[in-house]
């Protein structure tokens, strides 16, 4: 079944005690993995700087954006060795990404590597909550040859909202931060500071404007920061197009 990448992003597992608050350890690196064809596995270490042993849950999910949400569902095709692990005090413990398809990469596919802490029941303490994070790793495997972004920008209105989207018909994801609008008459907002999202290849993705800002006559000037570069682009009316 598939989920939206918010139900499971990166989640605090709580239980239910007083206020204090016992965090655990469990450290991942890297936070995000690029896979080249024909390469097929990746490495990510886990790490475990605490003096207690520590257990680990590995998944993979494929990640897509469907009617401009994104969303997980169990991957079948691209797996996590070992999928659950034991870490012994101040160790390293390696898990292997690996893409079991032998199918060639044609675009840019993604996957999120979910990685969880499972709290111990008998380290518990009185009076304290028990929190285990988890680690949200996008994957990406890449095709051969040039991997290009291709980003078309347009503004609607939809259910009283105004939305700003972008499609991206390029072979490549774009990592949005920033985002940020402004009108003809020079009124600008900012629709998303820090990190926007993705734009995965071949999908769009889309961003509710701010309140009073209503503007869907005319273009919209469109500026950003991707991950190859800064973004400058026209946001056209969806009517005029």
């Amino acid at each position: 079944m598939a989920k939206t990448l918010a139900s499971l992003g990166t989640a605090l597992f709580l239980t239910l005690a007083a206020t204090p608050v016992s965090a655990a350890s469990l450290q991942v690196s890297p936070v995000s993995l690029e896979i080249a064809a024909p390469n097929s596995a990746a490495i990510v270490t886990l790490n475990n700087p605490s003096a207690k042993p520590l257990k680990a849950q590995m998944r993979v999910f494929r990640w897509s954006i469907v009617n401009g949400e994104e969303h997980l569902e169990p991957a079948t095709d691209v797996v996590a060795s070992p999928p659950i692990a034991t870490l012994q005090p101040h160790t390293d413990y390696t898990v292997r990404v690996v893409k079991l398809s032998k199918q060639p990469v044609a675009v840019e596919e993604t996957y999120r590597l979910m990685v969880d802490e499972i709290p111990d029941p008998s380290g518990r303490v009185s009076g304290t909550i028990a929190m285990a994070f988890r680690y949200s790793i996008p994957v990406f495997f890449m095709p051969e040859g040039p991997q290009k972004a291709d980003l078309t920008w347009s503004v609607s209105r939809r259910g009283g909202k105004v939305f700003i989207s972008a499609v991206n018909s390029g072979n490549r994801r774009v990592r949005i931060a920033d985002l940020a609008a402004a009108d003809g008459k020079g009124k600008s907002v900012s629709v998303a500071k820090g990190l926007a999202g993705y734009v995965l290849a071949r999908s769009s993705k889309s961003w509710v404007a701010p309140r009073g800002f209503q503007t869907v006559s005319s273009p919209l000037l469109i500026t950003a920061q991707g991950d190859i570069g800064p973004i400058n682009a026209q946001a056209i009316p969806e009517a005029a197009r």
